[in-house]
């Protein structure tokens, strides 16, 4: 993808996907900047341009961190950042026609046909599941918040956790 980014050229942001759904590695976008020379911004909810700086809005498990870069620049898109528009079967049909959709092979880009593809691939996935839960049963506490609290500690002292 880099080789074929850097073939096109002349570009301000690359916008990719938070990760792909078969191997869930996550990590294409980075790659793709790395291979560029790029900053990268991911996990992007919102995104303002601003001449020639990106203000973007990073998600993290617990909140959010604001962070600026030049441009050039490659974001990763997390669904919050926009409401894609589905493309229609006849806008698809359209989009080929003649030479509005290009397609590149890898010897049109010049590349490295030991690095592409699976074979190429830095990451190899062995295996994708879903963890297991972490066992054990919950309890809703009941009562006031005060003898809610009061419980939580008294049970926390019991299992010596506290």
């Amino acid at each position: 993808m880099a080789a074929g980014i850097k073939h096109i050229g002349n570009y301000d942001i690359i916008f990719c996907g938070r990760q792909a759904i078969d191997g869930d590695t996550a990590q294409v976008g980075p790659q793709i900047a790395e291979h560029l020379g790029i900053p990268q911004i991911t996990y992007v909810e919102e995104l303002n341009i601003e001449n020639s700086k990106v203000r973007a809005r990073r998600a993290l498990e617990d909140g959010y961190f604001m962070i600026e870069s030049k441009m050039p620049v490659l974001v990763t898109a997390i669904k919050e950042l926009n409401e894609p528009r589905y493309p229609s079967i006849k806008g698809i049909y359209e989009a080929y026609k003649g030479d509005k959709v290009k397609v590149l092979s890898a010897k049109d880009i010049k590349a490295d046909e030991n690095n592409i593809g699976l074979d190429g691939s830095p990451t190899q996935v062995n295996k994708s599941f879903t963890p297991p839960g972490r066992g054990g049963e919950s309890e809703i506490i009941e009562g006031s918040p005060k003898e809610q609290a009061r419980e939580l500690i008294v049970r926390l002292k019991e299992e010596k956790i506290i």
